[in-house]
């Protein structure tokens, strides 16, 4: 395969992941704007924002499963058609009654969570079975090298994913001004249908040759199960992916309201969208500099990941410590911004792309599900127990919870991953988990 077609591979992928963090991040924001119009009780600012991830976990199972059966490229058209239908109907839902709007809101998240839920799994073995082009990668060692780069790479758009919707938010605050709230969140949610549904009508199920069948399939996943190596494995790839989203999400979902505080909650809704699009965007070098140092092949996934997660426990320490020393707000939104790029450097890429390399193709799809699943069982924790930890206690014993999540995973995959660094693959290629690369086109 080509450069330029190993590109094209890439380009599915990459949108869904974009529209993955999109509609994952639009919540907080679409919430915070429709508040002015629409006060919310505790039970939708919470529901609105962890349904998505139930959804996520049966989507990324099921799907993942039938990436197996019917091929990627199949199973990522369908799963982002029902991220398509459940984006459209979160915007036109009903404008009478706000029991009403907010009840449809949480319907169709969770219709969003089903079909984005499987876009992890699909993408990521999506993205690692496409061809590199690359005549010199000939060993197993280095065709697995060269995957775990394909698939970081396509999930690097999740972090621009996680920046639009904020940056939507500015263009709309300020072009719409004079008009209801409710254009602009429904505009927020509805915007997050496009890149979803450009990746199926990009797609060619026709070239799709990545389905392994249902007897091999579930013939691998049976001889899985009963595998003690395999669960050690799981421990990794869905432990470690668990205890991350936790962290990830339950503190990243309530950044709206933590950047107020930051400033004692006096900032309008434009000013936070500002403040906090700034803040994520630190995403961007931080899920860079985990991409350019797995495609240089400068460390390996394991200890890229151990090294994230202690660079976040150490993050949401000095956040604890400024806290407490009462600094200058701008002091604690530039350490919130530091928080922000740590959360992102590391864990984030090396969760996504772990199991795509960890698996065998004929089961790779379905674990790669039950490992993202389990990520997204984290997310759903975080979203429901961070807020009651701050309501119940105070930021403080949220952040404290966060940074002993963060060493937790570092623990788990100092002793579930198996140890992955070029140079010893380089030594011994027997040490890497085998991968067969196969073409596989958008």
């Amino acid at each position: 395969m080509s450069s330029k077609a190993s590109k094209h591979a890439l380009l599915g992928p990459s949108i869904a992941n974009f529209s993955v963090q999109y509609n994952f991040q639009v919540i907080a924001i679409a919430l915070a704007i429709a508040q002015r119009d629409m006060p919310q009780e505790t039970w939708v600012k919470t529901q609105d924002k962890s349904v998505i991830f139930i959804g996520c976990i049966l989507g990324q199972f099921l799907m993942g499963y039938a990436g197996d059966l019917v091929g990627r490229t199949k199973a990522l058209s369908l799963t982002l058609s029902l991220a398509v239908l459940g984006a459209l109907g979160s915007s036109l839902g009903p404008w009478g009654d706000v029991t009403d709007v907010y009840t449809t809101i949480i319907a169709f998240r969770f219709v969003i969570g089903f079909g984005l839920g499987g876009v992890y799994p699909l993408s990521a073995t999506k993205a690692a079975e496409a061809e590199s082009g690359d005549a010199a990668a000939s060993t197993e060692a280095e065709k697995r090298a060269d995957a775990i780069a394909r698939s970081s790479s396509a999930f690097f758009w999740q972090g621009p994913g996680m920046c639009a919707p904020y940056l939507l938010a500015v263009v709309l605050r300020a072009s719409l001004k004079s008009q209801q709230q409710g254009f602009q969140w429904r505009l927020l949610l509805g915007a997050g249908a496009l890149p979803a549904l450009a990746v199926v009508l990009m797609s060619d199920a026709k070239s799709d040759a990545s389905s392994t069948g249902a007897a091999a399939t579930n013939a691998s996943l049976r001889d899985a199960l009963r595998d003690a190596k395999v669960w050690k494995q799981f421990a990794g790839t869905g432990g470690g992916w668990f205890l991350y989203d936790i962290a990830f999400y339950g503190f990243g979902l309530m950044g709206p309201s933590i950047v107020q505080q930051c400033f004692h909650g006096s900032d309008s809704v434009e000013t936070t969208s500002w403040q906090q699009l700034v803040a994520l965007a630190f995403s961007v070098p931080a899920m860079l500099a985990t991409v350019w140092a797995l495609n240089r092949k400068l460390c390996g996934v394991k200890r890229m990941q151990v090294f994230g997660f202690y660079l976040m426990a150490a993050s949401y320490l000095l956040y604890i410590v400024l806290r407490v020393l009462d600094v200058s707000p701008w002091v604690l939104y530039g350490c919130y911004c530091l928080l922000n790029f740590t959360l992102n450097f590391g864990p984030n890429v090396t969760t996504f792309v772990l199991p795509s390399a960890t698996y065998p193709r004929e089961m790779r799809s379905s674990m790669n599900g039950l490992s993202s699943a389990a990520g997204k069982l984290g997310a759903v924790l975080g979203t429901e127990l961070l807020p009651t930890l701050e309501l119940s206690y105070n930021l403080n014993v949220v952040l404290f919870f966060c940074m002993a999540t963060c060493v937790a995973g570092a623990l788990l995959t100092s002793w579930a991953v198996d140890d992955d660094e070029p140079e010893r693959a380089k030594a011994d290629p027997s040490l890497e988990a085998p991968l067969v690369v196969n073409a596989d086109t958008v």
